[in-house]
């Protein structure tokens, strides 16, 4: 600064260094002191606060995030459990109903067994009582007609 006044000052420049240069010099900083104090200081202040309550508001979203995720998967592990019990469950019931099938099929077979064997035990003893009531009348229809052919007596008992 010093060499850059004394070129001007043997160039004869029109600028001269006088009190005035003073004054303002003192005035710029005087100026620059209470431009901080006043707006600059506050209006820094006031970016902070923003700044601060920004990432405290960040923070508190993150935190808020953090908690809905663990909510989330709190609520999907339950989920997962209810629907493993509720398979469990319908398995065992259909387990239970296809015994039950099971049971009632093996009663019926066995029923319809008895039904079919006595069926048959009576089919069979009216077989033979048929059997034995036509062998009767064939005997005795047998002995009447050999009676008319023969013209003589002829007993049924098959002589």
């Amino acid at each position: 600064m010093i060499v850059l006044t004394l070129i001007l000052a043997l160039a004869g420049s029109v600028l001269s260094i006088d009190g005035s240069f003073l004054f303002i010099f003192i005035s710029i900083f005087v100026l620059i002191f209470i431009l901080n104090r006043t707006l600059f200081k506050p209006i820094n202040q006031m970016l902070d606060e923003r700044e601060r309550l920004g990432a405290g508001r960040l923070g508190e979203a993150k935190q808020l995030l953090a908690q809905y995720e663990a909510r989330l998967q709190q609520y999907e592990a339950k989920l997962s459990t209810a629907r493993a019990e509720a398979y469990q469950f319908l398995e065992a019931q259909r387990r239970d109903a296809q015994a039950a099938r099971q049971e009632v099929l093996a009663q019926v077979k066995t029923d319809t067994a008895a039904q079919i064997a006595a069926a048959k035990a009576e089919v069979a003893a009216q077989a033979a009582t048929a059997k034995q009531t036509l062998e009767t009348e064939a005997r005795a229809m047998a002995a009447t007609i050999s009676t008319q052919i023969l013209h003589r007596p002829v007993s049924a008992g098959g002589n």
